[in-house]
């Protein structure tokens, strides 16, 4: 595969930097680019030696990458690096894939780099664009309800593919059923703000949705004919009825998902149709 640098600005549509900007060569990644950002936070008590442990999170964090602009003369240097500029001034979130991680992606924000000469009167530069990254994952390019997750331009080496792709699914008409988190991480709106989306429907008294291997349920209160959209949005901890919010209508509980398969229990409904839509979340 050749090196690639693919850019999605804010909502735009993804497109390769080398179609954008005439002599420029996508080098990789920074070896030096940040690790993952581990942080422990502890509490001390007077009297005691040592501290206790309260948690660990997984600080904001820096990804570097590296380009080659060639040129034949000054005026298309000046011209390639107005493009570049212009490419990444738009302070908008923008989402990278590269070659290396074809199936996952980042989102961060440019920080300030330099575009220079390697030399007086050279015709190429060598530069480095660090990007910040708020939510400091690489995420899986498409969701787990895409029809593309699992096809080989949805998955690559290192994404914890299970050992039975087949056997993964994420929509469900059975009361009992498991989901698999291919993340190497809990899957946690409530604490983390991940993004997890169930959208369902339902026929019965009400439903109430409890995964057991986290011990972590949702319930909708009120009856339901089967004909009417519930969705439940982690990230913002909300429920809509087609549409409408409907915050009111539920326990106001959650859901959260451990890495590998959780298993799923419905009550209070005797038919449902549930889709477990969210994207898979990676440390490097």
């Amino acid at each position: 595969m050749e090196p690639f640098f693919k850019l999605k600005v804010g909502n735009g549509d993804e497109f390769s930097i080398a179609d954008v900007v005439p002599g420029l060569t996508y080098l990789g990644q920074d070896d030096a680019s940040s690790s993952p950002q581990f942080t422990n936070n502890y509490q001390d008590t007077a009297g005691k030696d040592g501290s206790f442990f309260i948690s660990q999170i997984f600080a904001r964090r820096t990804i570097s990458e590296k380009f080659l602009l060639e040129f034949s003369n000054w005026e298309d240097f000046q011209l390639a690096k107005h493009e570049i500029y212009k490419l990444f001034g738009q302070r908008k979130l923008v989402r990278v894939r590269t070659d290396v991680n074809d199936a996952k992606v980042y989102f961060g924000y440019p920080t300030p780099f330099d575009i220079a000469p390697g030399s007086p009167g050279a015709n190429y530069a060598n530069f480095t664009i660090p990007f910040d990254l708020p939510k400091p994952y690489r995420y899986s390019m498409y969701r787990s309800d895409s029809p593309y997750t699992f096809d080989q331009d949805g998955w690559q080496f290192g994404m914890n593919l299970p050992d039975n792709s087949a056997d993964v699914g994420y929509h469900f008409t059975s009361n009992s059923f498991r989901v698999y988190n291919a993340s190497d991480i809990k899957v946690d709106p409530y604490y983390q703000s991940h993004d997890l989306r169930i959208i369902m429907k339902f026929s019965g008294n009400y439903l109430e949705i409890k995964n057991t291997t986290t011990n972590t349920s949702w319930k909708f209160n009120e009856e339901s004919d089967g004909s009417h959209t519930i969705v439940w949005d982690g990230q913002s901890l909300t429920t809509t009825l087609d549409g409408n919010q409907a915050n009111a209508k539920t326990d106001f509980g959650y859901i959260s998902l451990d890495p590998g398969w959780n298993a799923i229990e419905c009550t209070g409904a005797n038919s449902v149709d549930i889709t477990f839509s969210f994207p898979f979340i990676y440390l490097s």
